[in-house]
């Protein structure tokens, strides 16, 4: 044993789940008398108990001249995880518009609905998982899974008896962040009119009609619209669908927190707080996107659209060279106002810098024999605190302004088309005006530089 430990040594992984035998000395004789208890007893003193390969210890006593170390003797046991929690739908939520050329734009169109006692959805809870084994013997403890973080919101309850979210009235299917909700449904069956005034919901407005000039239309949930949309205002606490478009005449709005899909946009203003599909094209518009602009059949002229990811589109300005800006991580609606911000900070902090100096003086002279000073030392830092909380707000605002759609250095202009001249890209600080016109392109921001590369057939 003492010739065997002088030839050999045993190196554990540091997690201990391998060990493996190497060769320190050459030793014919060693291997003559070396024996399977040897080498278990070997083993052992080096606390490798669990996991040993037969077939190495085999061909260490037997076939010794065929092996090259090192040489894996023993292996642990890894530990399965347990699995995640998940939920199990039973009903569809909003489609996604699949973005295609055959595709039909007014799919879209269908609200998933569910009934009063309908299950929606199942939960599967989450497994332990198995325990493993090091080299050593010693348990290597599992991860349990975690519980899907979902929960019942607005008229939807959970049974115990069988994991299950049921709906407890009927309405729209509805998830929003970790609640899965039933929103009641408004329909109006025609084009909106005096009769039915202007319209706002805590659910889901469907109008089978358009919506016409001077109208405001809210709801905390979606809006879908079976026609077209004039100089009127639309706001969605979830996504808009129009299946016609909106013919703005530069007043008509329509703001969403999450996506829209139109048919077209014409002198309109558009906000959405993820996604814009656009059917046909947009015209003369102001459009701010958090996601991406698809605009894949039509052409983007004028206007400016400030978007926090991608533009897709067939064409991008047009022949006579009309002015059409893309903005990647800039919200044009916000520059000014930002600049704005901007100028009264400076002001206010001049402002502070004069007082301070006002107060400073005031207090070098004899100021508790002469009460009109006492007053005007009390002025002085009433101002003082007015102006250093206006400017604690002002500080904030600039802040949420400058993180709303980030750098867009991870933004991308794609053309299918053409990219005509006079069209301004740009990209945070950086902008490029096209001198001239491309055909299918790629535009996006690399290394500090906004570079055009071909766009590929693929």
């Amino acid at each position: 044993m003492e010739q065997l430990k002088k030839t050999f040594k045993i190196n554990v992984s540091q997690d201990k789940m391998v060990a493996q035998i190497n060769r320190i000395k050459d030793d014919d004789h060693t291997e003559q008398q070396i024996t399977e208890a040897d080498i278990r007893e070997f083993l052992m003193e080096n606390d490798v108990t669990y996991g040993i390969i037969e077939e190495a210890i085999h061909m260490l006593v037997y076939k010794a001249s065929k092996v090259t170390y090192p040489l894996t003797i023993a292996e642990g046991k890894q530990p399965i995880h347990g699995k995640d929690g998940q939920v199990h739908y039973h009903v569809e939520f909003n489609p996604v518009m699949v973005r295609d050329e055959v595709c039909d734009f007014r799919d879209v169109m269908r609200i998933p609905s569910v009934k009063k006692g309908e299950k929606i959805a199942t939960l599967i809870p989450p497994t332990e998982g198995k325990n493993g084994m090091n080299v050593s013997g010693a348990v290597v403890p599992s991860i349990p899974g975690k519980p899907a973080a979902v929960k019942e919101g607005k008229n939807v309850v959970f049974r115990e008896a069988d994991q299950g979210f049921y709906a407890t009235s009927e309405g729209q299917l509805n998830k929003r962040g970790r609640f899965i909700q039933v929103l009641p449904v408004f329909e109006v069956q025609q084009t909106l009119s005096m009769k039915t005034g202007n319209l706002d919901f805590i659910g889901t407005i469907i109008i089978h009609g358009d919506v016409p000039a001077g109208y405001t239309v809210k709801a905390k949930g979606d809006v879908k619209i079976f026609g077209m949309v004039e100089a009127a205002s639309v706001t969605a606490g979830g996504s808009v669908y129009i299946s016609e478009g909106l013919a703005g005449q530069g007043t008509g709005s329509i703001h969403a927190a999450e996506s829209i899909h139109i048919g077209y946009i014409n002198q309109g203003n558009i906000v959405a707080g993820q996604d814009l599909f656009v059917e046909n094209s947009i015209f003369h518009s102001q459009c701010t996107v958090a996601g991406h602009v698809f605009c894949q059949r039509g052409s983007i002229v004028g206007g400016t659209i400030s978007v926090g990811n991608t533009v897709e589109a067939k064409d991008v300005g047009n022949r006579v060279g009309v002015k059409t800006e893309i903005m990647f991580g800039v919200d044009h609606r916000t520059e000014k106002q930002e600049q704005k911000l901007l100028d009264e900070k400076k002001e206010l902090e001049a402002t502070l810098s004069k007082l301070a100096l006002l107060e400073k003086k005031i207090q070098g002279q004899q100021v508790e024999n002469d009460p009109k000073l006492k007053i005007t030392l009390l002025r002085y830092k009433h101002s003082w605190n007015k102006t250093e909380e206006r400017l604690k707000k002002v500080e904030q605002a600039i802040r949420q302004l400058t993180s709303k759609l980030g750098s867009g250095e991870n933004g991308a202009l794609i053309v299918r088309n053409y990219l005509y001249t006079n069209v301004v890209v740009a990209f945070g600080k950086y902008y490029r005006v096209s001198k001239a016109d491309y055909q299918r392109v790629k535009v996006q921001l690399v290394d500090n530089e906004i570079v055009t590369h071909p766009l590929s057939d693929n």
